[in-house]
């Protein structure tokens, strides 16, 4: 080939359209890492969590998920509900900031029927 044919080659390669990957194995191994990152915080911030709430709040206020910095606790009542809020404002929230890395910022306790 000459040197104008081998320029022309390169000049259709960059130009031309890129085929889209349209598998979904890109997407699943990016939401699988997230699911990893925030599984293991989680699971941290539940070993904890069995550590500092008193044993008998364990059945009825369990940590359930964690989204930006926000745990979501489910409890089955009202009253289960003021004696977790109590905790909270006690020092619950440092504790677990302390033992999760700081990714904690706020409890978000919820009333499960």
């Amino acid at each position: 080939m000459d040197d104008a044919s081998i320029k022309m080659e390169q000049l259709r390669k960059w130009r031309s359209r890129r085929k889209k990957d349209v598998s979904i194995d890109s997407m699943m191994s990016v939401v699988c890492r997230s699911l990893r990152k925030t599984n293991k915080q989680l699971v941290q911030i539940q070993d904890a969590w069995q550590e500092f709430v008193p044993q008998r709040l364990h059945q009825v206020a369990v940590p359930i998920a964690l989204h930006s910095g926000v745990l979501e606790v489910s409890v089955d009542s009202s009253p289960t509900a003021f004696q977790i809020n109590r905790l909270i404002r006690s020092g619950l929230l440092r504790k677990l900031q302390q033992r999760s890395g700081g990714t904690l910022r706020k409890i978000h306790v919820r009333v499960e029927q």
